[in-house]
């Protein structure tokens, strides 16, 4: 959506209908070639924190990666079936994290371990989560961007810190050749549950004049985290405005965020069908039904053993 040309009395009516909902905004300077995108993802973190049962250090570590997940949707075009899966592998104990978005703004994922223990810091006089010893900092960081093309673009780097933010602006450095500063952020209520959940993404393009450049990295160190500017009522344009201030920030995007899994009983029986016949037969000789659950969202679905001849049948079919 682009909304630059917008009146104000339309962009009143744009922030009273996301005043609860979270979505992501796009700025850029009148001038400079730079993009800013900010999001603000705190019902979506909580929805998947509410799926997975999630620890509270499994929920920061998980929601920075749905933060991360969707500022990568950058390199996706806008309103098309593009999407992108984020698949971190460290050596700490929350193991995998995975976690899928689209270009329309959805996102899933799950983690190995939901119940991981809580792991502390002191940084700053404050106590904070110490997401790089749950996720680990031996370890990989993967990137699978599915283009409608047929095959999917893969690229993998090593972890650089495991705290989810530099591990991601090393990635868009490295394998996209595009200078980046990230920030993402989780914050908790004393119940575990999410109180603020955000980030945003600056990436300076070829033609950026230098001066702007040594500007904006300042600014960046200098600003407080996501969730202290969001702890402050700032929203998505406001944080996007503050990171371009003095540069005619222009909003030129806005998108919808949710928690969405678009799986179904045809996708679940598909994933049976992948079995060995045989392996199936022995399947349903130890139970009357076959399961499958959702990895991302929890969903269970059951089979009786009309699924088992469908196989058969489908089978016979291609064989003929």
């Amino acid at each position: 959506m682009l909304i630059k040309e917008l009146s104000q009395e339309v962009k009143k009516d744009l922030k009273d209908y996301f005043q609860d909902r979270d979505y992501m905004v796009i700025a850029v300077p009148k001038k400079e070639p730079i993009r800013v995108y900010v999001v603000k993802a705190t019902n979506t973190v909580e929805t998947a924190r509410r799926i997975h049962n999630l620890s509270p250090s499994a929920t920061v570590a998980m929601g920075r990666a749905i933060v991360g997940a969707l500022l990568l949707t950058s390199l996706l075009k806008h309103a098309t079936n593009q999407k992108l899966l984020l698949k971190i592998e460290g050596d700490g104990p929350i193991g995998v994290i995975v976690v899928e978005a689209d270009a329309k703004g959805r996102v899933r994922g799950f983690v190995g371990n939901p119940q991981v223990d809580t792991y502390l810091k002191e940084e700053g006089g404050k106590r904070k989560f110490d997401v790089s010893k749950v996720v680990g900092k031996n370890g990989t960081l993967t990137v699978v961007k599915e283009l409608g093309t047929g095959k999917p673009y893969t690229s993998v780097v090593p972890l650089v810190s495991g705290e989810i933010g530099q591990d991601i602006a090393y990635y868009l450095y490295q394998s996209e050749q595009i200078p980046s500063a990230v920030a993402v952020g989780v914050k908790l209520n004393e119940d575990g549950s999410v109180r603020h959940a955000g980030g945003y993404l600056v990436q300076t393009l070829g033609g950026t004049s230098e001066k702007v450049k040594e500007l904006l990295e300042k600014r960046v160190l200098e600003l407080p985290s996501v969730t202290e500017m969001m702890e402050k009522g700032m929203r998505p344009e406001d944080i996007a405005t503050e990171i371009l201030k003095d540069m005619e920030p222009q909003l030129v995007g806005l998108k919808e965020i949710e928690y969405y899994c678009p799986c179904n009983e045809e996708t679940a029986k598909a994933s049976l069908f992948l079995m060995e016949t045989g392996e199936l037969e022995e399947l349903f000789e130890e139970n009357e039904l076959a399961e499958v659950t959702c990895n991302f969202c929890g969903r269970v679905y059951r089979f009786d053993k009309s699924v088992l001849e469908e196989k058969r049948e489908k089978e016979k079919r291609e064989e003929n």
